[in-house]
């Protein structure tokens, strides 16, 4: 129990201080729930920042994306493509690897401010190689479920924070990440 205490306040704190860090640079998620809440103009573009720890190890990671989502016909619910950097570091291995990934995502627009969705992502690049150069690689697949709220800014544009419950499929691995981002209405 201690160990997973511990894990959470590391998380925590770090998520904290990370997004003490990144709002000024970019409000910005590996995955989001952002969906356009206008039911005409169903186009979303939203840049993402975030922040996680792997659970069965004491690994933690940041990362960047960008995402198109497209609300479905009048309807709350959306489909999007994202392409996701991150970069994991390994505390008791002393490694670090960074990671581009492609995923699609689906999300519910609950109300007009909360969302839930599922994604399924595939890593093709990054640097857990001898030279540490990025190389195309057949990467690890990855899904989540997360949770998000959007606040409006005005009647084209809106900040969003999500949690999300990853699943590495290929490591067998779970993490969670705290995610910031911003988006608008195409």
């Amino acid at each position: 129990m201690s160990i997973y205490y511990n894990r959470v306040t590391k998380l925590l704190l770090r998520t904290i201080m990370y997004t003490m860090l990144l709002i000024p640079v970019i409000a910005a998620a590996q995955l989001n729930a952002n969906i356009s809440r206008d039911a005409e103009k169903k186009g979303f573009m939203s840049l993402a920042g975030s922040y996680g720890q792997v659970f069965e190890r004491d690994a933690h990671f940041f990362g960047f994306s960008g995402e198109y989502s497209r609300r479905l016909n009048k309807v709350p619910i959306g489909i999007a493509g994202s392409l996701m950097w991150d970069q994991e570091t390994d505390v008791k291995k002393d490694k670090v690897v960074s990671t581009f990934t492609a995923a699609i995502t689906g999300s519910y627009l609950i109300s007009e401010r909360w969302s839930v969705g599922t994604g399924l992502g595939k890593g093709f690049m990054d640097t857990d190689n001898k030279d540490k150069n990025y190389k195309f690689t057949s990467g690890d697949w990855s899904t989540a479920l997360f949770f998000g709220y959007l606040i409006p800014l005005n009647l084209k544009s809106s900040l969003g924070l999500s949690a999300s419950y990853e699943y590495n499929i290929s490591g067998k691995e779970t993490s969670f990440s705290i995610d910031l981002s911003y988006g608008f209405t195409m």
